[in-house]
């Protein structure tokens, strides 16, 4: 795709965004946020919003996916912010952005409205009737570090964490019954030879005695004389 000319903002600044195009960004951004199931998107992914965003005909200023991306961590913190004001946030972007970050992974994905003159809109669609419950600093902080797991994965990934404990579990188990099962062979080896050898000694004992009976010399009742 061919991109446009990068026209220059006073002063030398190219980072400035206005609301307008702020829109256009989350709602870029949060598509592919939601079709990656709260995962981090890809070098392809900021590509394609930076794209989006340089789609405008306004003669705004070009933006990179890399000030695309910053932007995003730029909003991220000011909804941390807001959020952990005492009173209702004023801010233009909190609701799309609670909508996107502030409700539970396992929450099922929100469908963005179309990009319009007014700020962005988002209708969410929940299975469950519970409230949604604000996304914790730390996920937030995993998001903005570009290391987090989206809710699918990472529960793809607890999964795969306990079926392998499950397997490995169930060879210790497996191991551990072949042994006691060769230490019963191996008792049971060592009693019946213990047994035959005490047999042996026994007989060898009695033919012992035999022996020294016949040895010993017999005497005449009569006349205590030795026969």
């Amino acid at each position: 795709m061919e991109r446009p000319t990068r026209p220059y903002a006073p002063g030398g600044r190219e980072d400035c965004w206005r609301d307008d195009a702020t829109s256009v960004l989350i709602t870029a951004w949060g598509d592919r946020y939601l079709r990656l199931n709260r995962g981090n998107l890809r070098q392809k992914d900021w590509t394609e919003v930076a794209d989006a965003v340089n789609s405008r005909r306004d003669g705004a200023f070009y933006k990179t996916d890399g000030q695309c991306k910053n932007r995003i961590d730029t909003l991220k913190k000011k909804y941390k912010l807001e959020k952990s004001k005492p009173f209702p946030s004023s801010w233009i972007f909190y609701d799309t952005l609670d909508s996107l970050i502030g409700v539970p992974s396992s929450s099922n994905a929100a469908v963005l409205n179309k990009p319009s003159k007014q700020p962005l809109t988002l209708a969410l669609t929940l299975k469950a009737a519970d409230p949604p419950s604000p996304e914790s600093d730390d996920d937030v902080e995993e998001e903005e570090g570009g290391v987090g797991l989206g809710g699918g994965a990472a529960c793809r990934e607890l999964a795969r964490a306990i079926l392998k404990f499950g397997e490995i579990y169930e060879r210790m188990e497996r191991s551990k019954q072949d042994q006691e099962v060769e230490l019963e062979k191996q008792r049971m080896a060592f009693t019946k030879e213990l047994e035959v050898e005490r047999l042996n000694m026994f007989m060898d004992a009695q033919l012992e005695l035999e022996k020294m009976r016949k040895k010993r010399p017999k005497y005449s009742h009569s006349s205590g004389k030795k026969l």
